[in-house]
């Protein structure tokens, strides 16, 4: 069976994060929500998303909305849809059998059927880090049969639940706390000497912990990403860094990103009060409804040494960010500057710095890459003036 995962009407709500991806691709607990569902359904997975993005759906047997979280009682609904049919809650169509496309005008008069289980949904950037202590502690089964390696007895190991150690991770002298959750490590990541790590939490492929890390429950570190300093309930998708001291706490960072030494975050307000942070579908600062929400950031961002970040600061795509004040809590794609004032990016430079970032990963820039920046530097125009 094939399935496809569709962004559904509510996708420019997790804007910055998926304005270079389809929401399928964002990380949650140990593994991308198409990962998820191609474990849940057994299934080979393709995506619907945006044109920029995808130049076409390819052909599939069964529509999902990306962002709800498989469990039995769902995934027993979906198994049920017949072609004709729509799975409905709320009002909302989270499933469909029948079309090609999550826009297709017959799903108008497609057959509903209402289901009224509780649905865990990613609605918004924050979903991530505040539903990701309970994905993560519900993962580790998904590694047993294939990560069941030791690691070197120089580290200690305290907790109920499980260490799961993927293929060649190296690590020495480290302390992991598994009481609160199972720590995963995956293959050939790095723990260094001296992190303290507690879970439930996740280190993704060829991921590095630096030298006296601190790193809290709710942290997945997608592939290719450097930690250090003290990072609590971050949501890192992959090849990025933060790799020296400074906080990060209750966070989501999208790719190719850079937090400078000494970059601290915010993530509480001196009130004690509910956070408000930017949201682009309606273009205005909304309630999170959390106290603690730190640094959303888009992919190809970066801030300088020593740079202060608010609570609740919402960054774009392509952001070079220097300041020893405060910036603003929304700065738009492909920005510069800081708390003195917002210019906008050279795009051209921009692209040859992403290039340059990318090959430090081993992976090249392509024609697609760039394609897709060019566009949002256009679509984006409008936040920076």
């Amino acid at each position: 069976m094939r399935i496809c995962l569709y962004d559904g009407p509510n996708r420019s709500d997790l804007l910055p994060l998926v304005y270079s991806r389809p929401v399928a691709d964002l990380l949650l607990g140990s593994m991308t929500l198409a990962k998820r569902w191609s474990i849940a359904l057994s299934a080979e997975v393709v995506v619907e998303t945006e044109a920029y993005l995808q130049a076409q759906t390819p052909s599939f047997d069964l529509a999902i909305m990306a962002g709800c979280l498989p469990n039995p009682e769902l995934l027993s609904a979906i198994k049920d849809l017949k072609n004709g049919q729509k799975l409905m809650r709320n009002g909302d169509m989270i499933a469909f059998s029948g079309v090609g496309s999550c826009t297709d005008k017959a799903l108008a008069t497609f057959e509903a059927i209402d289901i009224d289980t509780d649905i865990s949904l990613v609605r918004y950037p924050w979903d991530l880090f505040s539903k990701n202590v309970e994905v993560l502690i519900g993962d580790a089964p998904f590694f047993s049969a294939t990560h069941n390696n030791k690691l070197n007895e120089t580290n200690q190991h305290h907790g109920k639940y499980p260490l799961v150690v993927g293929a060649n991770v190296t690590s020495f002298a480290a302390v992991y706390n598994t009481q609160d959750g199972p720590i995963i490590i995956d293959d050939d990541a790095t723990v260094m000497e001296g992190a303290l790590l507690r879970g439930p939490m996740y280190i993704g492929k060829n991921s590095v912990v630096k030298m006296g890390a601190k790193i809290y429950g709710g942290t997945s570190l997608g592939p290719h990403c450097k930690a250090g300093g003290e990072l609590n309930n971050v949501v890192m998708l992959g090849n990025s860094n933060k790799g020296h001291d400074g906080f990060l706490g209750n966070a989501a960072i999208g790719e190719w990103c850079n937090l400078g030494a000494a970059t601290d975050a915010s993530n509480l307000k001196n009130d004690y009060g509910n956070t408000r942070a930017w949201n682009y579908t309606q273009q205005k600062f909304i309630s999170t409804g959390l106290q603690f929400c730190g640094l959303i950031m888009g992919d190809h961002s970066k801030t300088a040494i020593q740079t202060p970040i608010n609570t609740a600061t919402v960054v774009g795509v392509g952001c070079s960010i220097f300041s020893i004040g405060f910036p603003r809590t929304f700065i738009p794609s492909f920005s510069r500057g800081g708390s003195q004032g917002m210019t906008e990016n050279n795009l051209n430079k921009m692209l040859n710095t992403a290039a340059v970032v990318m090959a430090r990963r081993g992976q090249d820039m392509s024609a697609e890459d760039k394609a897709i920046l060019t566009h949002l530097f256009a679509a984006t125009k409008q936040f920076r003036h």
